[in-house]
């Protein structure tokens, strides 16, 4: 675990006290304000050629933007108790707010301009950008609304967002005479000696437990947030503005959550079972369900050999993805190293097209480790790929947001499957892919149907910290069956996932991604001629087309009923397979 990279933010500014940034904001104020007196209350006056150089106009201004305030915040999550980076952060935030204000009319007034002006522009590049826009025509409000809007996040739910992270770095975790970090005792979990997890999940569940008042109070004004907005915008769900930004169907989710519930009982509480046995128990407790067999020969992966593993997988796929993973190891884009102050879990930004993507992971030598970058590899990927599209459809929208992640980790897993030497190798790569698929699928739904809960209940009246923990748990107990035994110490486990504050209703997007791969992935086993060429097709294209045409070109379609089914089929036959060999 020594040399693990740190990255190198020098493609945005020196450091973050250079002057550069001040001279920039500056000129970005200068900017958006000349941009304001050109283009406002003239836009449903102009014909083709003003109104497409408005938007290369606005897209320049957003591209300057999302530059700062991503070196900002690449700056501050890897060193959140620094105070003058905290203080950098949130000057940044501010400043930045109070720019955009500038800017905030452009959308309001694009959507007023007549059908016949904007058919002019079906030929432009910026078509899909223009009716994403317009499917928030009915929800935008007036451009005094939306700025106080904009204003008021700042101390909203960009505060609570802020507050949560401040309190889980802050946390310590008290463990055998020793205070750890949170990405400390995460990693005890995967411990093969039993004692050491029971005990560090008790202290986990503790220490949250002590502090569960400021997680309830967070978790309560998030919802609230979230519930005026949709009251004010008139939308019929909390999650309806989420479905509207991924550009999906609430019934395709739907569909997606009935499929995965339908499978809970013969896939996860099938597989928990099998694990049950191996462990001599009838039942797992919580601290077992990602635990390494007994018996299994657990070595430390160094991050060398990750890379290797990693860049051959992509490599013996496809090398211009291969080429491209490797930029990122020799350019410093990653972060892997765990440090103090640092955020837990791991992403990948995709910062800005002028730029490029940056990684974060939490390394610490477990095969899991080596699938999450492969997973993260797989963001920036199509990250670095889709950024010749332009900052207004360089953004991937969910529904094809975890496919190159999700992917990559396939590719990794496949790769390591069959060059497995013996049966005991295959075995542990069977099981710890299927608990991965699980996490990622079943216990995300299990997330998102916990958020549908609370979000509905918190529009009616402010939970307790047992409201929301019976919720948790009930969701929780569901998902996995009787062959898992969630005690009182898991009880306030849901106050450490930070999915639920950052991006409510987000976690759906892991389990559609896993889905569609697998059936991805199938069509490539059945047919790899031309499949590269369409799937870098696919990556390139960001947001820029709608994901059923572009899933049409592998003759896939989420709308049909039996879709998600493939998905949940694939999972079972590893576990068929793992049944078999064992």
């Amino acid at each position: 675990m020594t040399n693990l990279p740190i990255w190198n933010l020098a493609d945005f500014y020196p450091n973050y006290k250079s002057k550069l940034i001040k001279e920039d904001i500056e000129k970005l104020r200068k900017d958006s304000e000349s941009f304001l007196k050109k283009y406002r209350n003239k836009l449903n006056h102009m014909h083709k050629n003003g109104l497409l150089q408005s938007i290369k106009d606005y897209e320049k201004l957003e591209e300057k933007i999302y530059f700062i305030k991503s070196f900002s915040f690449l700056t501050h999550c890897t060193d959140q108790l620094n105070k003058e980076k905290n203080k950098f952060y949130q000057n940044t935030e501010e400043i930045i707010s109070d720019i955009e204000k500038n800017i905030i009319f452009f959308g309001i007034e694009f959507n007023k301009i007549s059908k016949k002006k904007i058919n002019q522009l079906k030929s432009s590049k910026y078509l899909s950008w223009i009716e994403n826009l317009n499917k928030f025509k009915k929800y935008q409000q007036t451009e005094k609304i939306e700025k106080v809007l904009m204003e008021k996040s700042i101390t909203s739910s960009s505060a609570w967002i802020k507050f949560f992270d401040q309190s889980m770095t802050r946390l310590t975790f008290s463990f055998r005479n020793k205070k750890l970090s949170e990405t400390e005792m995460l990693n005890l979990f995967s411990s093969p000696d039993q004692k050491v997890r029971k005990d560090a999940a008790i202290s986990f569940g503790k220490t949250l437990k002590e502090n569960i008042f400021n997680f309830t109070f967070i978790m309560n004004n998030i919802s609230k947030d979230l519930d005026i907005d949709m009251k004010l915008r008139g939308f019929k769900f909390s999650e309806s503005s989420r479905h509207l930004s991924n550009q999906i169907d609430k019934d395709d989710v739907d569909s997606l959550v009935k499929t995965v519930k339908g499978n809970y009982s013969n896939i996860c509480h099938r597989y928990y079972s099998y694990k049950a046995k191996y462990f001599g128990k009838k039942k797992l407790n919580f601290w077992d369900r990602n635990a390494p067999y007994p018996g299994s020969n657990i070595n430390n992966i160094s991050w060398i050999k990750a890379k290797g593993i990693v860049l051959d997988s992509y490599n013996d796929f496809d090398k211009r993805l291969g080429r491209i993973a490797n930029m990122f190891f020799e350019k410093n884009w990653i972060h892997a190293k765990p440090m103090k102050g640092k955020t837990s879990g791991a992403f990948s930004h995709p910062t800005v097209p002028s730029c490029h993507p940056y990684i974060l992971m939490n390394y610490q030598g477990k095969t899991r480790d080596v699938m999450t970058l492969a997973h993260e590899l797989g963001h920036g990927i199509h990250q670095y790929l889709a950024s010749d599209q332009g900052l207004l459809l360089a953004d991937t929208p969910l529904t094809l947001a975890e496919t190159a992640s999700v992917f990559g980790e396939m590719l990794t897993f496949k790769s390591l499957l069959n060059k497995s030497k013996n049966r005991d190798e295959k075995i542990y790569l069977l099981r710890s892919k299927i608990e991965d698929m699980i996490n990622t699928v079943f216990r995300q739904i299990s997330f998102f149907v916990f958020e549908r809960e609370i979000h509905s209940l918190r529009s009616k009246f402010e939970l307790s910290d047992d409201d929301i923990s019976e919720i948790w748990m009930k969701t929780q107990k569901e998902s996995l069956g009787d062959k898992v035994n969630l005690t009182n110490d898991y009880k306030s486990f849901w106050a450490y996932i930070p999915h639920f504050i950052h991006s409510p209703f987000y976690v759906y997007a892991y389990a559609f991604g896993d889905c569609l791969v697998n059936s991805l992935y199938s069509k490539f086993e059945e047919s790899p001629h031309k499949f590269n060429d369409k799937y870098l097709s696919l990556l390139q294209s960001g947001g820029s087309k709608n994901y059923q045409l572009l899933l049409a070109e592998f003759d896939l379609d989420p709308k049909n009923k039996n879709f998600w089914q493939l998905g949940m089929n694939l999972i079972k036959n590893l576990i068929d397979e793992l049944e078999k060999i064992s």
